[in-house]
């Protein structure tokens, strides 16, 4: 069967006929999809305690750790490899129907939700020949088909899924033969004979698969947040929710949310750049060196909340033009958006009165957790609190090298030595702790008093992603961080209760164009005034 894939309508009302219509011509009646998953539908280890790495002895799956690449043996690559590839399993059966899978998202900028079912499995085959490791492809059509995903170059500009896609038991079967190939690679491979992996390794090419797994995991989350609600379910393995509570509509600072404070931050000498010889994986643009000197400046002690968020909403800041860039405020009208998107009003009309929208359930609100938007709304808040708050110098958000100044100075990487689990005991919402996010001032602070610094969800920072001196493009991904020093990227910096592996890691730099949405908040900066 061959797979086409249309050129998109020029119209809104041409894409919206072709929403209706086009995509739903992948529907071949799979019932399977609807409720708990058969066991067909596990290419890998079971989600069961004792077969699975990761799997507590209530069913519940987390993270393992980010493993050592100078001891690392067969069996530890073995069992972060299930640890993922079955939590990615896991994450999927959480989508309800064939329409979950095939439904285009609401932006129209990211495919449907089939395409990352099956784009790690192929990255694997993909790296793995480049690697050298093998010749052969699995499926050739599959391995063009679900290699490239979407980097929109703007809010509208849209993705194409009105096509034909392969029926999902077609992925899972595809998928059941990649996982039975990476075993047998990680069984066989002479490398694991002489530690220790570098980038230099063909070996590289496989923890590459596993962190690539690891970044899509939270970015299909996200994407499943973003889907109607009756087209998801809990899956029983999931990490549990954050206990949720219910709390006014109204939210009050002190008994809904924490009164966030300023801390200060000293004048600090910051070096940026994983050393090459870490022994742990990295992306090409966690290496380099750059030595920085950062002035002393204030922060908010937490993160934004849903409550101070709130203020910003119902005082009319989506509305008002100059609070906005022009490209955000592009963004905005385009969206034609009034509040976070993933708040939900508790009526049509509703312009204060809200639920909360997580991956897969709507609770009450939770004024206390961090808001989650994109950077253009960060902006917008950063302006209007200002004016609110009359300040001579308006507020900002972070940057890469003052969120540096905030952590605790470690001499190793916390997600080498922590799994989830152990994470979950420390009260840091990282390496799945927690299935959502939690309130800004539940997780231990860091020894200069910040919280969140870590987990809980990304931070907005003001940088474009940009290289650090030293940059080398790996061959095996050579544009996986090149196209995206464009100054269309921003940095986020510290995970979310879903970052895992090397995205979860004190070296990770992310960056994500100024309108999408990932499990991503901010804290504010202002500097420190001259005496």
């Amino acid at each position: 069967m061959k797979y086409m894939f249309s050129k998109l309508p020029q119209t809104l009302s041409a894409q919206a006929t072709l929403q209706q219509e086009g995509w739903r011509n992948n529907f071949r009646n799979d019932t399977s999809l609807i409720g708990p998953r058969p066991n067909s539908w596990w290419t890998g280890k079971p989600p069961i305690v004792g077969v699975c790495p990761g799997v507590n002895a209530k069913g519940i799956i987390r993270s393992l750790k980010l493993p050592n690449l100078q001891t690392c043996t067969r069996q530890e690559a073995s069992d972060y490899f299930d640890n993922i590839w079955t939590a990615t399993e896991v994450l999927f059966s959480a989508l309800q129907g064939e329409e979950a899978f095939f439904r285009p998202p609401y932006h129209q900028i990211r495919h449907s939700l089939i395409f990352y079912y099956c784009h790690p499995a192929v990255f694997y085959i993909n790296k793995f020949k480049l690697a050298g490791i093998i010749t052969e492809s699995i499926d050739t059509a599959f391995e063009k088909l679900f290699e490239v995903g979407v980097d929109e170059m703007s809010w509208d500009d849209l993705s194409k899924n009105e096509g034909l896609w392969p029926a999902v038991h077609e992925v899972t079967a595809y998928r059941a033969k990649v996982y039975q190939l990476v075993k047998k690679i990680i069984s066989e491979h002479d490398e694991f004979n002489h530690l220790p992996i570098t980038s230099h390794s063909a070996l590289w090419s496989l923890f590459m698969g596993f962190e690539h797994e690891r970044i899509h995991f939270e970015t299909s989350s996200v994407l499943m947040r973003e889907l109607p609600i009756h087209l998801v379910q809990k899956p029983k393995q999931w990490p549990e929710y954050y206990p949720p509570v219910i709390s006014k509509h109204e939210p009050q600072p002190s008994i809904d949310y924490p009164v966030n404070a300023w801390l200060e931050v000293s004048l600090a000498t910051v070096k940026q750049g994983k050393p090459e010889n870490w022994p742990s994986f990295g992306w090409d643009n966690e290496y380099g060196e750059l030595t920085s000197e950062v002035k002393s400046f204030f922060a908010s002690q937490f993160l934004i909340s849903n409550g101070e968020f709130w203020e910003f909403v119902i005082s009319g800041g989506y509305q008002q033009q100059h609070y906005w860039s022009d490209e955000g405020w592009n963004w905005c009208c385009f969206r034609n958006t009034t509040y976070p998107t993933f708040w939900i009003p508790t009526t049509e009309n509703s312009t204060k009165d809200f639920k909360l929208r997580i991956c897969f359930a709507i609770i009450p609100m939770q004024w206390s957790w961090p808001v989650i938007v994109n950077f253009h709304e960060v902006k917008a808040y950063c302006a209007w609190r200002s004016e609110k708050d009359k300040m001579t110098i308006p507020y900002r958000v972070m940057t890469e090298k003052e969120h540096c100044c905030l952590r605790d100075t470690v001499p190793y990487d916390p997600i080498m030595a922590l799994t989830g689990e152990e994470m979950l005991a420390q009260k840091i919402n990282i390496n799945m702790a927690f299935g959502s996010e939690s309130p800004v001032n539940f997780s231990t602070p860091s020894q200069s008093g910040f919280y969140d610094v870590f987990g809980n969800v990304w931070e907005w920072c003001e940088d474009y992603f940009a290289p650090l001196p030293g940059f080398k493009a790996h061959y095996l991904y050579s544009d996986f961080s090149m196209p995206c020093f464009d100054n269309e990227h921003n940095i986020i910096m510290g995970g979310s209760f879903i970052s895992t592996g090397d995205e979860a890691s004190c070296w990770a730099r992310y960056s994500f164009r100024r309108h999408f949405f990932q499990h991503a908040g901010f804290r504010l900066v202002h500097p420190k005034e001259k005496t």
